[in-house]
C-alpha cells in the first residue's frame, strides 16, 4: 500500500495565542504610530526643536507603516493555515524585525515627543485648551473693568505655564521662546499675556526671574529638597563610594539632569549641612560631592 503522507503537525493553541498577542501588539503600535502622524500634520512643530539629524536617510512614517502594514498581512493571512514548522521558520525574523520597527518608531517619535507630549499631558488636564468656547481665554481681560474676570484668567493660566514647564521638564523658561510654543502661540499679545502670567507665578514664590528684563524664569515645579532627595538617592544606587561630578549628574538621563549649576552647588550643600556626604574641590578646579557611608 501506498504510504500515507503525514498530515502536518498543527500550530499548539499556546503558539496561536502567543501569534494573536503579538499580532494585536503589532497593530497597537500601528495605530499609534498613525495617531503620531496626524499629530505631525496638526502640530507646529519649531525648526529648533526638531533634530539635526532629520537630513540624514533615516526611515520616514510611511516607511515604517509599510512595513508594518506587510507583517500584519502576513500574520492575518497565515494566522489559521501555517504549522508548526512555518512558525517556527519565520517567527524569529518576524521578532526581529518588529524590534528593529519599534527602534525606529521611538525615534520617530522623539523628533517631535518634547512638543507633542507636552501639549498633549496639558491637554488631558486642561481640555479647554482646545475648545472653541473658551477661546476667549487667548485674549487678556482688562484688569480694571473686568477684576475677577482677569483673575480667574491669570489663576487658570498660571497653572497652564506651571505645568506645561513640569511636563517639558523645563527649570528655566525663555519667554520669548514660548511665543511659538503651543499653546502659548495662541495669545493674541503674547508678551504681555505670558509676562503676567510669569509675574503670577512668581508672586506663589513658584517661579523668581533670572534676568532684569524679565525674559528668563526659573520655574520650581519641584523643590531643592526634594530633588536633594533624588540626587542622593541615584548618587548612593551608582557610586556610593566615588564622588559625584557635576556632568556625572548631566550624563545621567534624570528629571535633574538640566538642572541650574548653582542649584546643583545648593543641593551639595544641603546635602552636607544634613550630613549626608560633603562637598569637594577637585584638582582641577571641579567641585563634586562624596556621599558618608555609615
Amino acid at each position: 500500500m501506498e504510504r500515507q503522507r503525514e498530515k502536518p503537525k498543527e500550530v499548539p493553541k499556546e503558539v496561536k495565542e502567543k501569534i494573536d498577542g503579538e499580532l494585536e501588539e503589532l497593530r497597537k503600535e500601528l495605530t499609534r504610530l498613525k495617531e503620531l502622524k496626524k499629530i505631525q500634520e496638526l502640530q507646529h512643530i519649531q525648526a529648533e526643536d526638531i533634530s539635526t539629524e532629520e537630513d540624514l536617510s533615516e526611515p520616514t512614517n510611511e516607511d515604517i507603516e509599510i512595513r508594518l502594514n506587510k507583517i500584519e498581512d502576513f500574520l492575518t493571512s497565515n494566522l489559521g493555515k501555517v504549522d508548526d514548522k512555518a512558525y517556527t521558520k519565520n517567527a524569529k525574523e518576524i521578532e526581529k524585525e518588529l524590534q528593529l520597527l519599534e527602534t525606529e518608531i521611538i525615534g520617530e517619535k522623539a523628533v517631535v515627543a518634547k512638543e507633542v507630549s507636552t501639549y498633549e499631558l496639558l491637554l488631558n488636564d486642561y481640555p479647554w485648551l482646545e475648545e472653541t468656547r473658551y477661546i476667549f481665554m487667548y485674549s487678556i481681560p482688562n484688569k480694571k473693568t473686568n477684576t475677577k474676570d482677569y483673575e480667574s484668567w491669570k489663576n487658570e493660566w498660571q497653572k497652564v505655564l506651571f505645568d506645561y514647564a513640569r511636563y517639558a521638564i523645563l527649570h528655566i523658561m525663555y519667554l520669548r521662546k514660548m511665543h511659538t510654543v503651543q499653546p502659548f502661540a495662541k495669545f493674541e499679545d503674547r508678551n504681555r499675556a505670558l509676562r503676567e502670567i510669569a509675574e503670577a507665578l512668581v508672586e506663589k514664590k513658584e517661579a523668581e526671574w533670572l534676568s532684569k528684563s524679565k525674559e528668563k524664569l526659573r520655574i520650581y515645579w519641584k523643590s531643592l529638597d526634594n530633588w536633594a532627595e533624588d540626587i542622593y538617592d541615584w548618587a548612593m544606587e551608582i557610586s556610593p563610594l566615588e564622588p559625584i561630578l557635576i556632568f556625572e549628574i548631566r550624563e545621567s538621563n534624570q528629571e535633574f539632569s538640566n538642572l541650574p549649576r548653582e542649584d546643583i552647588l545648593k543641593i551639595f550643600k544641603m546635602l552636607e549641612n544634613d550630613r549626608k556626604g560633603k562637598m569637594i574641590e577637585l584638582e582641577d578646579g571641579q567641585i563634586s560631592f562624596k556621599i558618608e557611608v555609615e
